[in-house]
């Protein structure tokens, strides 16, 4: 097994735990270490293999024959849990020197712990504990409290990569460069992670190329998801499914190709800011693609979309044990398309004014006006319909709009329908912040009265046809029953 020949014994064959290994260095030399320490870190970076080098460095210079080392480990049933139980009683009697490195303390139950927390108040000045886990929260705040803490951080990309080529050039693997990174970057930091794999697929063949690790781990290529999102944004939903088909017939594992996709819009989000790029783990060329991809995508709409596809995936998982995941993944991507669509028609929306000339601002106005009046006749009095089509005029100065007004009609009225039309220009062009002003003129009087005088006659003769049809209805009835 290579995870067992490639195990470091020195402190200097430990990778990516620089700081942790001067720090305990220190402490030896010094004579400070706790009786208590406890490793906090993810799977994979090298805990439990600090742990022993330090009891064996520990051992070594101590130059004592009763210096016994013991690793424990979580076992199955409480039954081997009472066996460890007495071994650590009959160790802790015989005053020898012992150092116990305990792993995944959070996993044991709760009897196992109670025995440990009373163990260690008891104080045995010749026994030394070293706590593994991954889960600082998880563990009893005595032993958090008694202890010395090291944090241990997941090792980079680039440490895995160059320990791997390491160890393919000593196992005479040929393997491309870019294969290599695809499983240094798919580890998440864990070098032990990255070694088992290693060790597990690739061994027996002579030479690895990065499709077929990417196919092994059942990973799709970048390409895809740069696709599929220009086709979302080009409203090529044919497109989408063709391009689905073709990653399916790869046998690909449908939450990985879920997980890929909120990665990429997450890499999106963080490639539309300097500051963030440097956080993406890709070469120059990637990068320039996930740069100019994030050109074509708002903040807030990636936002919008990671949260979505977060909450997929909770649902993907409940639904994936009694359903078709392969539906499941298409009717995700439709949901998607619908989403891009309605937010490219907005954005065209909203880009319609500052993309006019001044002269097609203003009769694009005009004509959304009279649109909206049109539809708003039924609030409106009959006879002001035409007046208000033709009389009231617009001004653009600085991204304002101005409404140009005859004064006469500075009224409740006028302002309620005023407001309704804001609104609903404002939803047209999906821009809330659009500003407008009202503005009175003067205009011609002989020409409102005669509106006026038009209205209060139409509004005559109104009531005076509903008082005829009063009087009118019972002669008709009259003549029904005859």
């Amino acid at each position: 097994m290579l995870s067992d020949k490639y195990t470091p014994l020195k402190w200097n064959d430990v990778i990516g735990q620089k700081d942790i290994i001067i720090n305990l260095k220190k402490a030896i030399e010094k004579n400070c270490l706790s009786q208590i320490l406890f490793f906090i870190g993810p799977k994979g970076v090298g805990k439990n293999t600090c742990a022993r080098i330090l009891a064996n460095e520990l051992k070594y210079n101590s130059k004592l024959e009763t210096f016994h080392i013991f690793e424990i480990h979580k076992i199955l049933n409480n039954n081997s849990e009472d066996k460890i139980i007495n071994q650590v009683k009959s160790i802790s009697n015989n005053k020898n020197i012992n150092i116990f490195i305990i792993n995944d303390l959070n996993l044991f139950s709760q009897y196992f712990s109670n025995f440990i927390l009373k163990f260690i108040k008891e104080k045995h000045s010749h026994i030394l504990f070293i706590f593994c886990a991954t889960e600082e929260n998880k563990i009893p705040e005595l032993i958090l409290s008694r202890s010395q803490v090291y944090e241990f951080k997941s090792i980079s990309i680039k440490e895995i990569f160059f320990h791997l080529k390491m160890i393919a050039d000593k196992e005479n693997v040929e393997i491309e460069n870019e294969a290599l990174f695809v499983l240094s970057q798919y580890v998440e930091g864990s070098l032990s992670k990255a070694i088992f794999i290693f060790d597990k697929f690739f061994l027996n063949k002579k030479k690895l190329t990065k499709n077929m690790i990417m196919k092994k781990l059942g990973l799709i290529d970048l390409k895809y998801y740069f696709e599929i999102v220009d086709y979302l944004l080009n409203k090529k939903m044919h497109k989408i499914l063709i391009t689905l088909d073709e990653i399916f017939q790869e046998k690909i594992d449908f939450y990985n190709l879920l997980i890929g996709f909120i990665n990429h819009f997450r890499n999106l989000f963080l490639s539309k800011n300097s500051d963030t790029i440097s956080i993406l783990k890709f070469n120059k060329k990637t990068i320039q693609s996930y740069i100019e991809q994030s050109k074509k995508i708002s903040y807030l709409f990636l936002v919008n979309i990671l949260n979505i596809c977060i909450r997929w995936e909770k649902e993907y998982n409940n639904k994936k044990l009694n359903k078709n995941c392969r539906l499941i993944i298409e009717i995700y991507l439709i949901q998607l398309y619908h989403l891009f669509s309605n937010n490219k028609e907005k954005k065209e929306s909203k880009e319609i004014l500052s993309s006019l000339q001044e002269e097609e601002k203003i009769s694009f106005l005009q004509k959304n006006w009279i649109q909206f009046i049109q539809n708003f006749s039924e609030k409106v009095d009959p006879i002001y319909l035409d007046f208000f089509k033709k009389k009231i005029q617009f001004q653009i100065k600085k991204n304002k709009i101005f409404l140009i007004i005859p004064y006469e009609l500075e009224n409740k009225e006028f302002l309620l329908i005023q407001n309704h039309f804001e609104k609903y220009l404002k939803n047209k062009l999906n821009c809330p912040n659009l500003e407008f002003k009202r503005i009175s003129k003067e205009s011609n009087e002989s020409q409102i009265k005669e509106y006026n005088f038009l209205y209060k006659k139409n509004k005559f003769v109104g009531t005076l046809v509903k008082r005829l049809n009063l009087k009118i209805s019972p002669i008709q009835g009259e003549k029904k029953t005859l």
